[in-house]
């Protein structure tokens, strides 16, 4: 079954950001970028040669509180200026259209500020289409993938059982959070969103609800 078609028979279509919606960079530099609040001469091994933020965020708050705040600010400072440099992958735009004309909810999920990614759909005109959003709004690194709590919190709230959502993911991080919330995944690539519109097109016509009959009076 390709992808458009998977997508096609769910109501609720979880959306990972990075790889389906925008191809982010490497969080080598955010890592690096943290560091420098750190005041430290000498940092353990593993903060000095992490390229992971959440690795330079818990070293932070063994420092002290008011340090640990300033980091976590810094990163959602960073987030803003990633996506606000990034373009939206190609296709997306008509393929989220579709999918919402054909009444699928959509729920963006990713691991970032979930304030930048409002900005980032809100600049390219994304917004529109996507129902909720599940991002990063805690500092308990627990929470983002490939734990499961960001997709689980999203089916919850969108009130359907996981059997009609598909999550659609690239990074092994977010297809692992996939799993371990008992969903269906579609991994992404170049293909996924061309494969939607024919697909979509089709069903949501099949599914419309059939309007009134002409009649027309005998001569």
């Amino acid at each position: 079954m390709r992808a458009g078609e998977r997508l096609a028979e769910r109501d609720h279509v979880l959306v990972a950001l990075d790889g389906p919606v925008v191809e982010l960079p490497s969080t080598r530099s955010t890592a690096d970028r943290l560091r420098l609040l750190l005041a430290e001469d000498r940092l353990p091994r593993k903060v000095a040669s992490t390229e992971d933020p959440l690795v330079v965020l818990a070293h932070a708050g063994v420092i002290g509180p008011a340090t640990e705040r300033a980091v976590y600010a810094q990163w959602r400072r960073i987030d803003h200026e990633v996506l606000a440099e990034a373009a939206v992958v190609p296709g997306v735009r008509d393929a989220f259209a579709t999918l919402a004309g054909a009444g699928v909810r959509i729920t963006v999920v990713g691991a970032l500020d979930v304030t930048a990614i409002r900005a980032f759909l809100v600049l390219h005109g994304l917004d529109v289409h996507v129902s909720r959003l599940a991002g990063r709004a805690e500092r308990d690194h627990d929470l983002l993938p490939p734990a499961p709590d960001l997709i689980t919190s999203a089916i919850r709230a969108g009130a359907l059982p996981a059997s009609s959502c598909v999550v659609v993911a690239s990074s092994p991080a977010d297809l692992k959070a996939a799993r371990a919330a008992g969903v269906d995944a579609v991994s992404y690539d170049t293909t996924t969103w061309s494969n939607v519109l024919p697909t979509c097109g089709v069903w949501s016509t099949a599914r419309r609800p059939p309007g009134p009959r002409s009649h027309r009076r005998s001569p």
